[in-house]
């Protein structure tokens, strides 16, 4: 099978069966930049549902005389989406596994796009009645089944045609697809809010919405121009796996669970800090929707910063080292998040914000290349879209439960401890990954 192992450092070349020169390096940036430009774009869309869910899809889809409630039916549909995200992983899995990771991209966006679409003009409650929400968490099914698909699709694409010792930093591309995505849609919402407050409950956020059909097309265009995963041509065309499910379930049991309890921290803390925050910070603690908007982008440069350097430290020093170091940052990070967010001072709440983010992605960026080589060819699309979907059924369901403990306890005191728990399961998993040889090229034959 072909084995990505870990990098601890670049070596010379290896035998021609072997090489990393099936992707010129050139082309191999060029594929690393169209996956992050292709993340952020799916991102987008999936993402507006979270900065909008306790603003205005609780009143508009859920209306209620409590507004705890109307808030936890709103980020109960936020949560389907991830329900849906391990089943999209596995679906793109099988269908990537064995008939390409290009083909199968292309799909998610035009799925996303047109889900993302139907949201902006779906009618609300007070038209037509019930069917509003029931709409909405199909869509917000559809929409979770694409970013599942989506997501380990082009870290596979990214780090297959990586070279090995860069692998860790193009691996990230995907993460970093994620944070701009979510910059964007911080914008783009920010930008509908500020033209006319007013009318942004009624038509604003639809015109949020609207701007996915734009985006899709371009990310369409980005995608059918890549080339084909050099490591799918090589191993699994030649020997392509009838269900990828099941030989992933029969022999890699262990590294998904890894790969799960790896990625669960960084998904819930991600959530906590911006779908909940946003929901929290304007309805309890009576923020203004705009200050946290632009609290959240003030943070985006520290953010950049931190996933790069802790990608390009992944290749030089090694990703165990760095993902353990940055699970101990985030379990500090944890426990004061919530005494500084609730503080009411504005600056604290940026630097509450800013810690997170780079707690965040130094943790997820050097994970993601660690979980991709977890797998063989054969099943890697499977096995990261699986782990990575249940990873985030657990994020996605964090502002649920954080919204249940607050209504039950008054205090965010828990929620913060169960973020700590999580990094620490992280932190665990890291350490019980096999120790791998360091790799001489991005392509090993293994047994």
């Amino acid at each position: 099978m072909s084995q990505l192992p870990e990098i601890s450092r670049p070596s010379g070349p290896s035998t021609p069966s072997e090489s990393e020169s099936v992707t010129h390096p050139k082309e191999a940036r060029r594929v690393a930049m169209a996956c992050a430009v292709g993340t952020t774009i799916e991102f987008y869309d999936f993402g507006l549902y979270g900065l909008l869910s306790g603003t205005v899809f609780g009143p508009l889809f859920f209306p209620s005389g409590n507004a705890i409630a109307s808030q936890l039916g709103a980020l109960a549909t936020f949560a389907v989406g991830f329900v849906a995200r391990p089943v999209g992983g596995v679906v793109a899995g099988h269908f990537g596994d064995r008939f390409g990771r290009k083909r199968t991209l292309v799909v998610t966006f035009v799925v996303m796009g047109t889900a993302t679409t139907l949201m902006g003009v779906l009618p609300t409650t007070d038209r037509i009645g019930v069917l509003a929400p029931i709409a909405l968490v199909l869509l917000r099914l559809i929409q979770g089944m694409a970013a599942g698909a989506e997501w380990g699709g082009a870290l596979l694409m990214a780090v297959e045609h990586a070279p090995s010792h860069k692998r860790g930093l193009y691996g990230s591309a995907p993460v970093l697809g994620t944070l701009m995505g979510a910059v964007l849609g911080q914008s783009v919402v920010l930008a509908c809010f500020e033209i006319s407050p007013s009318g942004f409950t009624s038509w604003g956020w639809r015109a949020a919405f609207g701007a996915s059909l734009v985006l899709v097309v371009v990310g369409v265009v980005i995608r059918t121009r890549l080339a084909e995963s050099p490591l799918f041509e090589a191993a699994v065309r030649r020997d392509p796996p009838r269900v990828p499910l099941a030989a992933l379930l029969r022999d890699h049991t262990s590294a998904v669970g890894r790969g799960i309890a790896l990625f669960s921290a960084p998904a819930v803390l991600a959530y906590m800090m911006t779908t909940y925050a946003l929901s929290y910070g304007t309805t309890e603690l009576h923020y203004d929707l705009d200050t946290l908007l632009i609290a959240f982008l003030s943070i985006t440069p520290v953010s950049l910063a931190g996933l790069y350097a802790a990608s390009v430290l992944g290749d030089r020093w090694g990703r165990r080292r760095t993902v353990i170091v940055a699970g101990c940052l985030q379990i500090v990070v944890a426990l004061s998040f919530f005494p500084l967010f609730e503080d009411g001072s504005v600056a604290l709440v940026v630097l509450a914000l800013g810690l997170a983010s780079v707690a965040n992605f130094t943790l997820a960026g050097p994970a993601a290349t660690v979980l991709a080589e977890q797998f063989p060819a054969q099943v890697r699309y499977t096995g990261v879209g699986l782990s990575y979907g249940i990873a985030y059924v657990i994020g996605g369901l964090g502002p649920v439960a954080a919204t249940s403990l607050y209504a039950a306890t008054g205090t965010t005191t828990w929620t913060g401890a169960a973020m700590a728990v999580l990094a620490a399961l992280a932190i665990a998993a890291m350490l019980l990954t096999p120790r791998t040889a360091p790799a001489t090229t991005a392509l090993q034959e293994t047994p």
